[in-house]
């Protein structure tokens, strides 16, 4: 504290002692300006020593705070320079994980950016496995466990995944075009980590491309699918209970069900999703069931939802032109600034 105090009373004495030019100055006032160019040099010096000093204060007031941010900075260092080695390096799996076949156990092996493309690796057990970027077109998977995997950016294409485990997988920005999904486990899991402590992990496609693929009866409630590509994708009796299909395109998308309980949005997340011309009816009892779902924004232009169930549904701003709405149950919905144009709206309920 001294310092700071000296440091002060030195910059008030510079600031009232005036300027001399130095063609003007006398052996005195030479002297005088040596003098204080020293006391500028000592100011700087102390100045220096008093930031110092105040990290250092600072550190010992919080050695906790200090030591978890070097940890934390630490950790992201190491993060960082493992998530650039996982995506310019392909593995180089040896032993058990080398083992790459029909029934193999590869539980957390490191497949990361691999070429298994047409591999048999049904049945395999794939849990924890690393398989980011790994191309695995026309592999067949079936009934593989997959739970937790990371396969964001993998090409699976084609592939064969009917009744797998992908419950907390990561499929983000995968590519999954054509592929068979059919039966399979997509819904969060539910784990105890190293520390016993129990919690859900939603499986997550974000951004992933479904193109054309086979979702039959697929398990995708809770499911990340935010910005996925599901155009004329095969939903028939898929669950998708409280998945977020944020701007995911299911134009002509096929979410027809041959049970009630099958097809349920209850509550998902649809906003601004591309449904042109999707059929989102239960064949059986032809409800389609979206109550409390979020379609904001969302196309529904000549959606059919003849006898749908959209009660309480968000469809602020929504394109429902030409839609099939005959004895809709729209109570309760939010249908501010939505387009009705040309629909059929023919006994709909909660349009009063």
């Amino acid at each position: 504290m001294n310092k700071i105090i000296l440091a002060t009373i030195l910059s008030v004495i510079l600031l009232t002692i005036p300027f001399t030019s130095v063609s003007a100055q006398s052996p005195e006032e030479k002297k005088l300006n040596e003098e204080i160019a020293k006391l500028k040099k000592k100011i700087t010096e102390l100045t220096k020593e008093i930031d110092s000093l105040k990290k250092e204060n600072a550190k010992l007031k919080n050695p906790e705070k200090s030591q978890d941010k070097t940890k934390s900075e630490t950790k992201t260092s190491d993060k960082t320079a493992k998530t650039t080695k996982q995506t310019t390096q392909p593995a180089n799996p040896t032993g058990k994980c080398a083992n790459l076949v029909k029934g193999a156990l590869l539980i957390k092996c490191d497949l990361r950016g691999m070429n298994l493309s047409g591999k048999d690796l049904s049945g395999a057990k794939l849990e924890g496995a690393n398989l980011q970027g790994a191309n695995l077109e026309g592999a067949d998977l079936k009934y593989a466990n997959l739970i937790t995997a990371n396969l964001s950016g993998a090409n699976l294409q084609k592939a064969n995944l009917e009744g797998a485990y992908l419950k907390g997988a990561n499929l983000e920005d995968a590519n999954l075009q054509g592929a068979n999904l059919s039966y399979a486990k997509i819904a969060r899991s539910y784990f105890q980590d190293q520390f016993n402590e129990s919690q859900y992990v939603n499986a997550n496609l974000k951004g992933a491309n479904l193109k054309g693929a086979n979702l039959n009866y697929a398990d995708l409630n809770y499911a990340n699918l935010n910005g996925a590509n599901l155009e004329g994708a095969n939903l028939q009796g898929a669950y998708l209970e409280s998945a977020n299909l944020q701007n995911a395109n299911l134009r002509i998308a096929d979410l027809t069900s041959d049970n009630y309980s099958r097809t349920n949005l209850n509550y998902a997340n649809l906003q601004d999703a591309n449904l042109q011309g999707a059929n989102l009816q239960d064949a059986k009892l032809n409800v389609a069931n979206l109550k409390g779902a979020n379609l904001e924004g969302a196309n529904l232009q000549k959606a059919y939802l003849e006898s749908a169930n959209l009660q309480n549904a968000n469809l602020y701003g929504a394109n429902l032109r030409y839609a099939k709405l005959g004895n809709a149950n729209l109570s309760g919905a939010n249908i501010i600034g939505a387009d009705f144009s040309g629909a059929n709206l023919d006994g709909a309920k909660g349009l009063d």
